[in-house]
């Protein structure tokens, strides 16, 4: 009978393709890799790796047994979420994955309350952007991923829930004369500071601001929002942020609202297999209500 770790390990290297790199992705040495390999193809009787240099592809034996992989492993989850049910607590391990501003700011909020409603529940949080959180939630590596619509969402095998929406800001010197809500348009000529440079939402911001009528005259990218708060601070330019990132670091600068409206929806994401599991239910309902406290602008 051929063995689902194995099979994972050749599904790892598949997608990796090279024993040094697929080892590393699964905490394993390269040796050990190999070693599980070589059994793996004694299991299946045929060969299933052709090496190509320093790296190595599957044989049409083994690109077979990775799609067999995918289907078999979505069967023993489901399985794992049946036995789950029959629990009467919530414990065991769930890796929750969030972008960043959420990540810092509401999901605390709920990973504390899970904590506190459930001590045998291991919570693992990760600080991921939203096409990193599917990739890992596909692999079986996050269970529950919070994510923006900003970003594509294929749901093949995932199941969405929406958890709220996010608007987005414009963040001002302290000193700056503004209404309670501003026209984007007549922002057009000041300097601008821009997330990273190609990134989702420095394509959003540019993309709105172009929606407005004007493209932003960009002084600074920057991929670390304290870097983006402190330029703002100091009157370098204005910045679009989420109005998550309201706090403390924004207390001493001047926020406002935008007309038109525009923000992104927030979304939670799980494999369909692990819809029944009393962890991702809790920790569902945990974000529910951590995301309706968060305070709006």
């Amino acid at each position: 009978m051929l063995d689902i770790r194995r099979l994972h390990v050749l599904k790892t290297l598949n997608l990796e393709g090279t024993m040094t790199a697929a080892a590393a992705k699964l905490h394993m040495t390269t040796s050990a890799v190999s070693q599980q390999l070589a059994v793996l193809e004694k299991e299946a009787g045929v060969s299933l790796l052709v090496r190509a240099g320093r790296k190595v592809r599957l044989t049409e034996a083994g690109t077979t047994l990775v799609a067999h992989f995918d289907r078999i492993a979505v069967e023993v989850e489901a399985a794992e979420t049946s036995l789950k049910r029959l629990q009467t607590d919530v414990r065991g391990r769930l890796a929750i994955s969030a972008f960043p501003s959420f990540c810092s700011t509401v999901l605390p909020t709920a990973v504390m309350s899970l904590h506190s409603a459930y001590p045998r529940l291991d919570v693992v949080v990760s600080d991921l952007e939203p096409f990193e959180s599917i990739a890992q939630l596909r692999a079986g590596r996050i269970d529950v991923a919070v994510v923006d619509d900003l970003h594509d969402i294929p749901d093949e095998g995932l199941v969405k829930t929406a958890l709220g929406r996010d608007e987005i800001i414009l963040c001002l010197p302290k000193n700056r004369q503004a209404a309670e809500t501003v026209n984007l348009s007549d922002y057009a000529n000041d300097h601008w500071i821009l997330d990273q440079e190609g990134s989702v939402f420095e394509q959003f911001v540019r993309h709105t601001c172009k929606g407005a009528g004007f493209e932003p005259r960009v002084v600074a990218n920057c991929r670390n929002l304290m870097a983006t708060l402190g330029l703002v601070r100091g009157g370098l330019g204005v910045a679009l942020m989420s109005e998550l990132n309201l706090g403390r670091e924004t207390e001493d600068l001047l926020v406002r609202r935008v007309e038109p409206s525009c923000g992104r929806n927030i979304i939670v994401l799980h494999r369909a297999a692990s819809g029944k599991s009393p962890a991702v239910a809790a920790a569902l309902d945990e974000l529910r209500k951590a995301a309706k406290a968060r305070p709006k602008a």
